[in-house]
């Protein structure tokens, strides 16, 4: 109970990627449907390995002998029972297709979990760069209210005219406007990822700039993949059974008369099924056909794959190095720069107008930069998706 009330207190204040994406494995509705999806297979595995059921036949009638067909005479009764017996190994072959079957539709829900995380992945990201975003805007109305204070001041003292000082405060009150716009944005935020994990989420925490380095896949065991594969074994499993029912089957079973005890009988019956005009073919064909058609369809899947994941780290690679630029070249300058405006300024070099355009270049730089870094999140997302993802 205590772990259970960390937990939950935890998730009120905030939480990290490696929780958020835990927490959506155990708790999202979207992955546990799908996990209840592959419990299906148990009922067709018991069908397929469950023996066939018995025939019983039962009459009851009279024997007579006159002419107007008037009961008389002695009283008949027969019962037939009949069972089918698999040979061949049917019902073995049989559970095989299921299991190749489940293991596919294990590897689809895999691929589909991957879609899920990496779509939670996403929802995260968005969040803390969101929350980013209003801590900028937030220093910018903190900046903007410092100004608005000086030039309050040399207002007050006639060193600035009463147009100065209403720009000042209409700089105030956009920045302000700004920061509450980005700030509910970032609670709007926190609603959809609360919905995709499956529990609430007050705040995330976590550095906007820290992402993880791209692996290497072995592109032949990702789930889409290894999916299409399983499929494939499974259509020739099924290949075996239609050859298997292509082959005699067998009935065995016995019938018992009785007429009131004058006449008693018991024979056995052995019954075959002979494929003489059809063995099966139509049934064995559209299943070479299907198997020929999900080999081009995997040769087509590693192609994609194997694309994707070039072009995530062409991507990835570019943005990464657009971002080194704007870091150590573009905003330190801009932060300078900033710094000498705001000093110009209180020295009276330049006018209020020349600083607010000084301060919104420098706050749009550091927007520029969180939507890099969001950018290179939201690539990375197709890395989970595709497989990359640890657990």
């Amino acid at each position: 109970m205590l772990i259970l009330l960390l937990l939950i207190s935890s998730l009120s204040f905030g939480i990290g990627i490696e929780e958020a994406m835990r927490t959506a494995l155990e708790k999202s509705p979207q992955i546990k449907a799908l996990e209840e999806e592959v419990k299906v297979f148990e009922g067709r595995e018991r069908s397929a390995v469950a023996f066939p059921n018995p025939e019983v036949r039962i009459e009851s009638g009279f024997l007579t002998n006159d002419r107007d067909g008037k009961p008389k005479g002695r009283a008949l009764y027969l019962i037939e029972f009949n069972q089918p017996i698999p040979l061949w190994n049917v019902r073995g072959k049989s559970r095989n297709v299921v299991l190749k079957e489940r293991e596919s539709f294990e590897n689809a829900v895999e691929a589909r979990k991957r879609e899920i995380l990496a779509e939670v992945y996403r929802s995260f990201y968005t969040s803390l760069y969101l929350k980013e975003v209003a801590d900028i805007w937030k220093e910018n109305y903190d900046t903007a209210k410092e100004v608005e204070e000086f030039v309050k001041k040399a207002y007050d003292l006639g060193e600035v005219t009463l147009l100065e000082l209403l720009r000042a405060r209409r700089e105030k009150d956009l920045a302000r406007v700004r920061y509450s716009v980005a700030l509910s944005n970032y609670r709007a935020s926190l609603r959809e990822l609360s919905r995709l994990i499956g529990v609430e989420v007050k705040d995330v925490e976590g550095e906007l700039r820290s992402y993880p380095s791209l692996e290497n896949l072995d592109l032949e065991s990702l789930p889409t993949v290894l999916s299409i594969k399983r499929n494939i074994e499974s259509v020739e499993r099924r290949i075996e059974l239609e050859r298997a029912l292509a082959r005699p089957q067998l009935s065995a079973g016995f019938v018992v008369e009785d007429a009131d005890g004058d006449y008693y009988g018991f024979r056995g019956s052995i019954t075959l099924d002979l494929p003489l005009f059809y063995r099966r073919q139509g049934e064995i064909l559209q299943n070479v056909a299907l198997k020929r058609a999900l080999k081009r369809q995997l040769e087509a899947e590693l192609l994609r794959v194997r694309n994707r994941l070039e072009s995530v780290r062409i991507r990835i690679e570019t943005l990464e190095e657009e971002l080194r630029k704007l870091e150590e070249e573009v905003i330190p300058r801009a932060r300078e720069e900033l710094a000498l405006a705001i000093k110009s300024y209180t020295t009276r070099v330049i006018t209020l107008l020349e600083l607010s355009d000084v301060r919104r270049r420098y706050y749009e730089l550091l927007i520029d930069r969180a939507d890099l870094i969001l950018s290179i999140h939201e690539t990375y997302s197709e890395f989970i998706e595709i497989g990359g993802w640890k657990k």
